[in-house]
């Protein structure tokens, strides 16, 4: 009985042993660069890698070659692209992991463009529209480009500049305002004719609402679908999804400012009554701070909640979570522009005085650039630290991250729309010349709090998002 029992156990514990044979593959997936990213430089090739077990090496390949193994995290690896000869290349890359059981995984495989310095700064592509181009484009996921014109049309158009579709509003009345992309694709833009208009991803009317006076100000979508925008009825509107209203907030003076939202749902937007506002997202009023004349200029959000939003008294003002003043700053004439944030906490905004200026987070000055003419267009930030863009002289500008010049591309009106940055490196801006342009640059949008006008691509005007 006992050698019967002992038979039972060893039988038992062959089977455990067996039944606990390590037959799980690790994960992996590359996590920088993004998919279909323009590039230039070192790049860092990051993967990143887990098992049940734990992972025993990665490896990297570029082209299909193996170019860098690694054991211990993090698992990147640093690329010269300047040896590569071409003006213009793709190149695939991919991570292999291992574990200790000799199990492994392939990542998913992605496509990156490298462009060296002759073909950076270049035409891509002009798309004409029938009217000056103020508005500033926004990106969806698809990499579709949509922008209004003063022709009274919402066009969307391809990576390569074909027409996808065209929206033409019922007035013809001109979209200064940028268009907004909702998590369903939705595109939402205001109108001079007094409009909020919702479109499809497909270019089909959804609905309208009317404000009864100008929509410049461009929307801001909440996490909860909620759009907001301002007019010159004097009221921040908050819209539902479905195109009803849900609440609006009265000021004494008309709004041009786009609103920006905090984390928190808050929302911030100025008002030619020279006030900047904060309401939270069911309407009640939180502060207001006087910054001296007009505010046209739309909110940027630093991820300590501090608020910079320029004004007319030529000030760019940093105003703190709770509405009191932490500094302001001055420039030599009005603050159109809206203020960027670089990745290091450099604030980034144009004036009417010519210049450029980039200012460390304790509001001291560290660097102008002066573009011989006034800039109302809002800077954006490249993953590189290049600063772009457009000035009155039609110039569109890009400015190393330490203030010197990298390049400039002309067109022949005066450019007050503001620049996106795709996720190829594209960088996209209108000018008054009619024209949409498409231009090569160095790299992605920066990863910092508010890169630029409207925070993202997708314009949502949401911090964090």
């Amino acid at each position: 009985m006992k050698r019967l029992l002992l038979a039972g156990i060893i039988c038992a514990i062959v089977m455990i042993n067996c039944g606990g044979e390590d037959t799980e593959a690790p994960t992996v997936y590359i996590s920088s660069p993004p998919d279909s990213a323009v590039v230039g430089g070192t790049v860092r090739i990051q993967a990143q890698a887990s098992d049940n077990s734990g992972v025993a090496s990665v490896e990297i390949y570029l082209d299909n070659g193996r170019i860098h193994t690694v054991a211990n995290p993090p698992y990147y690896y640093d690329w010269d692209t300047d040896s590569i000869q071409q003006d213009s290349s793709q190149h695939s890359i991919y991570a292999m992991a291992y574990d200790e059981a000799e199990n492994s995984a392939t990542s998913d495989e992605i496509t990156i463009t490298v462009y060296n310095d002759s073909i950076i700064g270049t035409l891509r592509w002009q798309y004409m529209t029938g009217g000056q181009v103020y508005s500033s484009p926004a990106i969806g996921s698809d990499g579709t480009i949509y922008f209004g014109s003063i022709d009274g049309i919402l066009y969307a158009l391809n990576p390569d500049g074909s027409v996808k579709w065209q929206y033409a509003t019922p007035t013809l009345s001109p979209l200064e305002s940028s268009p907004s992309i909702a998590s369903d694709g939705t595109v939402y833009i205001g109108s001079n004719d007094g409009s909020l208009y919702a479109v499809n991803s497909n270019g089909v009317y959804q609905w309208d609402y009317s404000t009864s006076g100008q929509c410049y100000s461009s929307p801001a979508i909440g996490s909860d679908g909620t759009i907001y925008i301002g007019s010159y009825n004097y009221n921040l509107y908050a819209i539902n999804p479905d195109g009803t209203q849900k609440w609006s907030y009265p000021t004494t003076a008309l709004i041009a400012s786009s609103p920006a939202i905090g984390t928190d749902g808050t929302v911030y937007f100025g008002s030619w009554d020279n006030n900047l506002y904060a309401i939270d997202s069911s309407g009640a009023f939180q502060w207001q701070y006087d910054c001296g004349a007009d505010i046209t200029s739309s909110p940027a959000i630093g991820s300590d909640g501090t608020v910079y939003v320029g004004s007319f008294d030529n000030y760019l003002y940093a105003i703190d979570a709770a509405g009191g003043l932490r500094w302001r700053y001055q420039t030599g004439d009005d603050i159109v522009s809206s203020p960027a944030i670089g990745s290091d906490g450099t604030i980034y905004v144009g004036s009417r005085d010519d210049f450029l200026y980039a200012l460390n987070p304790d509001g001291t000055l560290n660097w102008t650039y002066a573009a011989d003419s006034a800039i109302i267009s809002s800077p954006a930030i490249c993953s590189d630290g290049t600063v772009y863009f457009g000035s009155s002289n039609g110039t569109i500008y890009a400015v190393n991250h330490d203030g010197s010049s990298k390049w400039q591309y002309l067109t022949t009106a005066y450019v007050r729309s503001s620049p996106v940055i795709g996720s190829d490196g594209t960088v996209y801006v209108g000018s008054n010349d009619y024209y949409l342009y498409a231009i090569y640059g160095s790299g992605t949008l920066a990863s910092s709090d508010w890169p630029m006008f409207r925070h993202d691509e997708e314009h949502s005007g949401r911090s964090g998002n």
